[in-house]
């Protein structure tokens, strides 16, 4: 089976940290590629490693998850919000 590259995008550090570790013990099919902790830090590591994938927080500290998305005309990838 094929893993799904994800991309986790949060400000606070101990909220990508719990994902990160529900993810390793629930779902061992997803592989996190990497994590970023707002808008543009999650633009340039969604450009860079193009994830089937991102859990994506609504309010961070320079924008929101939907300003991410609207730099898409529509998103590549599959996203969840976790906020």
């Amino acid at each position: 089976m094929e893993s799904i590259k994800t991309i986790i995008i949060d400000d606070e550090d101990h909220c990508r940290s719990t994902l990160n570790k529900q993810i390793e013990w629930y779902c061992p099919e997803v592989e996190v590629v990497g994590e970023a902790n707002g808008v543009k830090s999650g633009f340039d590591i969604i450009s860079e490693k193009q994830p089937d994938l991102v859990f994506l927080d609504i309010e961070m500290t320079d924008g929101t998850g939907f300003d991410l998305l609207r730099r898409w005309e529509k998103p590549p990838f599959k996203f969840i919000f976790t906020t």
